[in-house]
């Protein structure tokens, strides 16, 4: 099993402790004719429905990386949720980022 799977079952796991539905996982959504987008996790609490990008690993997430994230949950009128593991880091601009698009950040 590849790392990110594990990490991945990990995030579906929490979700379902804090309440949420877990609606897919890996799930590809076709944008538009010649685009598709992959989300790790598509979960539901309440009325709202997030669109989950999962990142384990020593990585640094930059600007970009939240934007993709942000119009990627557009796409599905659903909200932007991050979670990472404890070794993934964002740059301070990255961080500007998912505050001022008021994306929820979570470490687990």
């Amino acid at each position: 099993m590849r790392k990110g799977k594990k990490k991945e079952g990990r995030a579906a796991n929490y979700l379902k402790e804090k309440g949420y539905k877990i609606i897919g996982r890996n799930v590809i959504k076709r944008i538009n004719q010649h685009k598709k987008a992959e989300y790790d996790i598509i979960a539901k609490r309440g009325n709202y429905k997030y669109a989950v990008e999962v990142k384990s690993g020593r990585q640094v997430l930059t600007t970009s990386d939240i934007i993709k994230l942000h119009k990627k949950a557009n796409n599905i009128k659903a909200k932007p949720l991050l979670i990472t593991g404890s070794k993934v880091k964002l740059t301070e601009k990255a961080k500007k980022e998912l505050k001022r698009r008021k994306i929820r950040w979570e470490i687990i």
